[in-house]
């Protein structure tokens, strides 16, 4: 019935997503009103074109919904064609199919948590904003007496839609409005479901910061009554980027302060974004003695709890940033440990010098002076350089991106981190941008601060800083971020050539026993024929 529909309007160049939504809205209001009517003039009208379409300009008008793009025939057939659409569903397959205006669509377990947690609170005035993110959900969605539902939207056309879906129900109402601008809302609520949009750039001073995701959240805060919780979902930036993202972090808890926050599921919001996402619940009022830090795995269509720590608000409250995955990692002895001791430990940043590589694309690459390297050429902790590509370039215009002898390169791309130093090497090596390069100055070993970061503590805390899933992705600043223990050198170097002799003792030993196991191998084969 859908397809049918939109096959009609692309036929009469209907288009654009709105243009589709605006002629079901149109199709589903006359149906409406004809249901009104009378059974006897309900037949004229459902089966004279002429009358139908003179009506629905009658009843309907173009203030709403603008003039009707076609003629009387064209209607007739839009209208019996949709008008047993449910404008919901209608509404969730048409952004879905919108390759223009990438929307967006949240899973369905997102709100179906939302509901269960909000159920637990004596009272019920509910506000979702941005609701067409939310079709899906609202499509199956019937709230019970004591729930009054507020649905928040920017755009005109969803907001006729969501009205007309839900014309009758005296317990939902449709309002127009953005959150990344104050809102005059007359009522407060004791529950708001957001997701705002992720990566978005705003210029709003008196947010004190550009993230859409972090102006949302102060629009809305002083929207919750007290008593009341917000529950928003926000990528990995938000949690520990540094900056004004951290200023914010510790304007926001002060606000309404967190009491919860739980890891999402993989690949919950593809195809939309592959970024890391978490569930944050913010409450208004006296803050939670304890804080819960979880993760969330899918079952079917349902979010469940797949660990779940408490923390403390005061010692939550201490934290730089909310980077949960090492929260979670507290229960590790070995964790515990690193956090634990003794020895002094420093961030990347403040010694060592870190950027990322240059971009370049396969038809750069040929014979040249100039070595690249690449995630392919990290093997077992080595730089492989008889696999090294080499590009035609000007030193000068190159030089920014050299890999040094000495230096620490990390891949910040692919799916899985690579770490590896780099050796002398006869010509110049740039590194590529799936590449960080750290150069450390003397109070730190390159060979050192491998050994560190590769060891489960450090590969917790590099993860902790992806903001993607799958896919890596790390930034240079987030990597400076990392703190390693501060040795003194004497006994980092110590601890670099131990580690250096036993991997030379390894590689010969397993070297060996390959050359072993060859020789037996052929001289058993040489006993068959």
């Amino acid at each position: 019935m859908i397809e049918d529909f939109w096959n009609i309007c692309l036929n009469h160049d209907i288009k654009s997503r709105d243009q589709l939504l605006r002629e079901a809205v149109r199709v589903i209001k006359m149906k409406q009103y004809i249901e009104q009517v009378p059974a006897l003039e309900r037949t004229e009208l459902e089966n004279n074109p002429t009358k139908l379409f003179e009506r629905m300009q009658e009843r309907i008008g173009t203030i709403e919904l603008g003039h009707f793009p076609g003629d009387r025939e064209l209607f007739y057939r839009l209208y019996h064609t949709g008008k047993e659409l449910n404008l919901a569903e209608y509404g969730l397959q048409t952004i879905r199919q919108d390759r223009v205006i990438a929307s967006l669509q949240v899973h369905s377990s997102v709100f179906q948590s939302f509901k269960e947690v909000s159920d637990g609170l004596e009272e019920r005035r509910w506000l979702i904003v941005e609701a067409e993110k939310f079709m899906e959900g609202l499509a199956r969605y019937t709230p019970p007496p004591n729930v009054k539902l507020t649905l928040l939207t920017e755009n005109y056309i969803i907001g006729r839609l969501l009205k007309t879906y839900f014309a009758g129900n005296e317990q939902i109402l449709i309002l127009q409005g953005s959150i990344y601008q104050p809102l005059p809302l007359a009522d407060s609520y004791d529950a708001i479901l957001a997701v705002p949009n992720f990566g978005l750039k705003l210029d709003d001073e008196a947010a004190g910061v550009r993230e859409a995701e972090g102006v949302a959240l102060q629009h809305l805060a002083p929207l919750l009554k007290s008593g009341g919780r917000l529950t928003a979902i926000l990528p990995a930036r938000m949690m520990f980027q540094s900056g004004t993202i951290g200023e914010w972090r510790k304007r926001i808890n002060e606000m309404i302060p967190v009491g919860a926050v739980y890891i999402l599921p993989e690949g919950l919001f593809r195809p939309y974004t592959s970024v890391k996402t978490y569930l944050v619940t913010f409450c208004s009022g006296q803050q939670p003695e304890n804080i819960r830090i979880g993760r969330y795995v899918l079952k079917d269509t349902v979010l469940e709890e797949e660990q779940e720590v408490q923390l403390k608000t005061a010692a939550f409250q201490q934290l730089e940033d909310w980077r949960i995955e090492l929260l979670l990692e507290q229960n590790s002895d070995t964790f515990a440990a690193f956090q634990q001791a003794a020895i002094p430990k420093i961030k990347l940043r403040a010694v060592a010098d870190i950027f990322r590589g240059k971009s370049i694309l396969k038809q750069d690459l040929r014979p040249g002076p100039i070595a690249v390297l690449n995630i392919s050429n990290l093997e077992d902790g080595e730089v492989k350089h008889e696999q090294l590509e080499t590009i035609e370039e000007e030193y000068r215009k190159v030089r920014r991106y050299e890999v040094l002898p000495g230096d620490l390169v990390m891949t910040c791309r692919g799916t899985q981190t690579k770490l590896a130093v780099l050796p002398e090497y006869s010509q110049m090596v740039i590194a590529s941008a799936n590449i960080i390069v750290i150069r450390f100055k003397e109070q730190v070993d390159s060979l050192y601060a491998k050994i560190f970061l590769e060891s489960p503590v450090g590969m917790a805390l590099i993860q902790s800083f992806q903001r993607s899933t799958t896919v890596m992705n790390l930034n240079p600043a987030d990597v400076g971020e990392i703190e390693i223990p501060l040795l003194p050198l004497e006994k980092q170097l110590a601890i670099s050539e131990a580690y250096r002799k036993e991997k030379q003792l390894y590689s010969e030993t397993v070297q060996a026993a390959s050359r072993r196991w060859e020789a037996q191998r052929e001289q058993i084969y040489s006993t068959l024929y």
